[in-house]
């Protein structure tokens, strides 16, 4: 058990809700990077023509869930799951998603972050010499997201067996 409250990206994996098994999400392979969803308010203004102190009048506005951003390392052959991210692009409908912290062996550490979201950017990056081919992948997410921790999991599969997790 970790003493400590940090946790580190080693070990963190991204995941896709089956198209046809719900709550079941298998692992998308070759994560070289996660970016996670930063929550932005938007300030609306009020115009008046005689504002106290001549100060703009700004309310606090809704609130934008962010962007996800995956970093894969390309799998060309398409056995790890690229291709249905770049199928959710095309298909232009929102899907669900985890990002998930490794379970411990006590099950008393790790959990997920779900993200409902719709793929808006399939982007190969540039192509190095001797550089890992990548391609990022960015899902615009369309709900809140709230941090779901392994003691409030009903069933727990720590391994990738089977291609899928349970919760």
């Amino acid at each position: 058990m970790n003493d400590n409250n940090e946790t580190v990206g080693l070990g963190v994996t991204f995941l896709r809700e089956d198209d046809t098994i719900d709550d079941e999400f298998n692992e998308i392979a070759q994560v070289a990077a996660i970016s996670p969803p930063e929550l932005e308010r938007n300030i609306v203004e009020v115009d008046d023509l005689n504002p106290e102190d001549q100060i703009k009048k700004k309310l606090p506005g809704l609130v934008d869930a962010g962007e996800l951003v995956v970093t894969l390392n390309f799998d060309v052959d398409g056995e790890a799951g690229h291709d249905d991210l770049e199928d959710d692009f095309n298909d232009k409908a929102e899907k669900n998603y985890r990002v998930q912290f490794p379970i411990d062996e006590d099950e008393e550490e790790g959990g997920y972050f779900p993200i409902t979201g719709i793929v808006t950017g399939f982007a190969p990056q540039e192509i190095e010499a001797e550089g890992v081919f990548q391609v990022q992948v960015t899902i615009t997410v369309t709900k809140k997201s709230e941090f779901v921790p392994v003691s409030e999991l009903e069933e727990v599969q720590t391994s990738n067996e089977g291609d899928g997790m349970h919760v």
